[in-house]
């Protein structure tokens, strides 16, 4: 209860602390369609809703590759697919929006293998997770909902993608994670943006079905140990709210709420300041768990789990590094479903993630180089990643792990007759740790991911 005491009251206190400013909507639903400038009255007639309407699309090539030297196992893939959105113009303030997604596979090794520690993880994810052989019947509807908007303020009723520090479409295979419920954003005062939704079913990335909430927690590891049980409670829905606020030019501050009855309450919290080349970022992370009959997990059960992130960045015209950690401050889990999105963490990068782990004890080092003078949206990433974590043996006794990970990412987009065209190409190293538990990093892996978009 106290969290939500505080959040409320940090919304009435925000306007006294300082001059607010009208919100760059940072966290909000998604608009797969560029529309421009809201004219509340685009289209006169029925006839004109529709013919005045936009669309927008995009074709994908992904392409993944992991190697264990060790035990001398590869695995590739090679996947092909689109998205075509078609959202109306605005009538009386009212738009539609339909949008689906395809995609093929056009090659790849046999990604069936049922022992975990060699499990083909990452390649799997770019077609079916449920069906490992399907190659072809993966089409999916993505969007179909219903949207009203006032001046800066919108409600949306359907299936819809979001943007929130824990759900988000993770968007780096081929079909994103996609909600169905309602959302809200009000930004009317321009002093401070509240938004939030309820949500009652969710698509998550690399499956083609749509779930309830309940069914899509831990997901993606049945799926890989090819559990077939479904892990349901009635009426579970997933509660978001969000406030956001510009506080000073240099100071902003969003808080985050998340509500899933029967398994968790979180508070996500985060602050960043920033002046000439420095910026500083905090997060803290407030948890309870709520699953009194332990169904999702067994630690969770009324236990307080609290999380802080920090992030301390040097800004230059060409690069910038960073330094970053996220520390456990309870002896607790933090258990939100991976299937819901990636996490917002400071020292979250690519493949290495913290979910589910007790004792964190995290530090990244990211470094980001714009070398060219004429392409400034090429970005050389490189980022070095190291976790220690508590693990619990057969008899119950705690020991101190960790895992390592440096990773070269390459993202870039085109100009000219080029333009809508970009790429991104991930590489990763994880250091094997032969005293893990978890098998899948027991030893060394190489893995690389190459994506190509082009958008229109």
């Amino acid at each position: 209860m106290k969290p939500i005491i505080i959040f409320w009251g940090l919304i009435f206190l925000c306007p006294i602390l300082g001059h607010t400013q009208k919100n760059n909507q940072q966290y909000e639903s998604i608009d797969s369609v560029n529309h421009g400038s809201f004219n509340p009255n685009e289209a006169h007639s029925f006839k004109e809703w529709f013919q005045k309407g936009h669309a927008s699309g995009l074709i994908r090539v992904n392409m993944m590759n992991t190697l264990r030297p060790e035990s001398r196992t590869y695995y590739a893939a090679l996947a092909i697919g689109g998205r075509l959105y078609y959202h109306t113009s605005y009538w009386k303030g009212l738009q539609l929006g339909v949008g689906g997604l395809y995609a093929y596979n056009i090659a790849s090794t046999n990604l069936s293998a049922d022992d975990y520690e060699f499990v083909p993880k990452w390649e799997r994810q770019l077609f079916d997770l449920k069906n490992t052989s399907n190659k072809h019947d993966l089409d999916r509807l993505a969007e179909l909902f219903i949207k009203y908007r006032y001046n800066d303020s919108y409600i949306k009723m359907g299936k819809m993608l979001v943007e929130t520090p824990f759900v988000n479409p993770q968007d780096s295979r081929m079909k994103p994670s996609a909600f169905q419920g309602i959302w809200f954003d009000w930004n009317e005062g321009h002093q401070f943006e509240i938004n939030g939704g309820i949500f009652n079913k969710v698509s998550p990335r690399s499956t083609t079905e749509w779930v309830s909430i309940s069914e899509s927690i831990g997901l993606y590891d049945r799926f890989l140990k090819n559990d077939t049980n479904t892990l349901i409670h009635k009426n579970i829905n997933l509660f978001q709210l969000g406030g956001h606020y510009n506080i000073t030019s240099a100071l902003h501050y969003h808080n985050w709420q998340y509500f899933v009855n029967q398994l968790t309450y979180v508070n996500f919290n985060q602050m960043e300041w920033s002046k000439n080349d420095l910026q500083i970022g905090l997060q803290y992370v407030f948890q309870q768990g709520l699953d009194d009959e332990k169904v999702f997990s067994d630690q969770l059960n009324n236990n307080y789990n609290q999380i802080i992130s920090g992030r301390l960045k040097w800004n230059l015209p060409n690069w910038q590094i960073s330094y970053n950690t996220t520390q456990s401050l309870s002896d607790a889990p933090f258990i939100l479903p991976k299937e819901w999105g990636s996490e917002p963490f400071y020292t979250f990068i690519s493949r290495h993630r913290i979910e589910g782990l007790t004792g964190i004890n995290s530090h990244t080092i990211k470094i980001d180089l714009q070398p060219f003078h004429h392409w400034t949206d090429f970005n050389l990433g490189i980022y070095g990643a190291r976790t220690s974590f508590d693990e619990k043996g057969i008899n119950t006794t705690k020991k101190e792990s960790h895992f390592n990970q440096l990773s070269l990412d390459i993202q870039a987009r085109f100009y000219k007759d080029w333009d809508n065209l970009s790429f991104r190409l991930l590489n990763t190293l994880l250091f094997a740790n032969k005293d893990i538990l978890n098998p899948f990093l027991k030893e060394d892996i190489l893995h690389a991911q190459l994506i190509v978009n082009y958008k229109f």
